[in-house]
């Protein structure tokens, strides 16, 4: 699976403890799957007792993540 992440979203990353496997886990096994807006798509997944979700499009056979957060 390759991921990429646009610059705005790797700053977040760290600021928000968000660990790389934890959005793979929830983008290849989701618990909850959902088209959103222009092509997006919604994902979460339960990881560790905390509930991530992830909001990316795939474009030719890539990950663009546009955002994951923890609620």
């Amino acid at each position: 699976m390759k991921l990429r992440f646009p610059i705005h979203f790797q700053n977040r990353m760290s600021e928000r403890g968000i660990d790389i496997d934890h959005i793979k886990k929830a983008i290849s096994k989701p618990d909850s799957k959902r088209n959103v807006f222009q092509g997006r798509i919604l994902v979460s997944k339960k990881i560790n007792g905390k509930i991530m979700e992830v909001v990316y499009y795939v474009n030719s056979n890539e990950y663009i993540i546009i955002t994951a957060y923890y609620l």
